[in-house]
């Protein structure tokens, strides 16, 4: 299906989820959810159904008979991981001359991530008692499938048990889908797919200005879409009554990379501050560790490469540089007022906006240097 038919898809079974959510009794509400979800699945990718449904069966007896034994957590993560890994790498560029056109199931890189979620907060007990019905709603519900936010299970369970009608939210959430249409439709695949780029091209020129040109594309591309993507994911959750946690917060007025981090993906960064680096730092009592352990996992989540995983240490490092100067210099920083602070702010800001503008430039000429390319 193309990029267009798969939109109309998930913007119609989102739709009747919606339905699903408000018309048949409560009892039939989350069941109709997940259903409407499985049949989205079915229809763009019946593996991808396949995989969620046995993982959702498995997923949900673990918890009920092993309840916070730790060698089950183990066990779960490891399969879930290495079932995701597993489809990476056949999906990867360098295995298709191998096997052929594999493409990674529908979803499956976010459905993994929730899959981990509910195993750890089993594990600590953070669960409170629910139906499969209600844990097949959570996995399920359309609109989140194929780009998240990544959703936490408590939270949805406390919308869906305490779900009234509510006007206003109805109304944000209509507001929100068609501001992410426009964003996917107009700005994304519009503007910036097929006018912008040939002037983007006459101003830049040759030399440093192509490089900071195409970087510049890329990340503005790449914020419109998957916010756009993310808004229409929020603004469905709304109105079904569900409020899913923002991915995205002004990232480039960032004034450093830790805020950035905290306004980029928003509900992959905390999946991983709290499944990588809390677990990573509790073993080794090293924060920096545990910062370059969650950014190189948040690296491989996009592709399993040493690109990536260079660009997750980048990142990780820069975190890490920032919290050692911000611990020397920060409260003089803080302190600075008028022109000075404001001068101060901007150099900051435009720092971090370059510092992720050339990540890729920066990691690739280091994976060239390592590997002799």
């Amino acid at each position: 299906m193309t990029e267009k038919q798969v939109l109309l898809a998930v913007l119609f079974s989102s739709a009747t989820a919606v339905l699903a959510a408000w018309l048949p009794p409560p009892r039939w509400q989350p069941r109709l959810i997940a259903a409407v979800g499985a049949a989205l699945l079915l229809l763009l990718s019946p593996l991808s159904a396949c995989l969620l449904g046995v993982g959702a069966g498995l997923s949900y007896l673990l918890h009920r008979r092993t309840g916070n034994s730790r060698a089950a957590l183990v066990a779960a993560v490891v399969v879930i991981a290495a079932t995701l890994i597993s489809f990476m790498l056949a999906a990867a560029p360098a295995a298709k001359g191998i096997g052929g056109h594999v493409v990674l199931p529908f979803g499956l890189a976010f459905y993994a991530l929730r899959l981990i979620h509910y195993q750890f907060e089993g594990y600590k007990g953070n669960l409170r008692g629910h139906s499969f019905d209600e844990y097949l709603g959570y996995l399920f519900m359309p609109s989140l499938l194929s780009t998240g936010p990544i959703h936490r299970f408590d939270e949805y369970l406390r919308d869906l048990r305490r779900k009234r009608w509510d006007p206003a939210l109805f109304s944000a959430g209509c507001a929100r889908v068609l501001y992410g249409l426009v964003k996917i439709v107009v700005l994304g695949n519009y503007l910036l797919a097929e006018v912008l780029p040939a002037q983007f091209e006459a101003l830049a020129g040759a030399g440093i200005g192509h490089f900071y040109s195409d970087a510049l594309q890329f990340w503005l591309k790449l914020y419109i879409l998957f916010s756009g993507y993310s808004d229409v994911a929020v603004g469905f959750a709304a109105l079904a009554g569900f409020r899913v946690r923002e991915n995205f917060d002004q990232p480039f007025i960032a004034r450093n990379i830790s805020d950035f981090w905290q306004r980029w993906h928003r509900s992959l960064s905390s999946w991983c501050r709290d499944y990588v680096f809390t677990p990573v730092l509790s073993l080794t009592r090293s924060q920096g560790a545990a910062v370059v352990s969650s950014m190189v996992v948040l690296g491989l989540w996009h592709e399993l490469s040493l690109r990536y995983v260079l660009w997750g240490a980048y990142h990780g490092a820069g975190i890490v540089i920032f919290r050692a100067f911000d611990a020397r210099y920060g409260a003089s920083l803080d302190a600075l007022t008028g022109v000075t602070a404001a001068l101060w702010r901007t150099l900051a800001t435009a720092l971090t906006l370059h510092f992720v503008l050339f990540s890729f430039y920066v990691t690739t000429a280091v994976q060239h240097w390592l590997t002799g390319g």
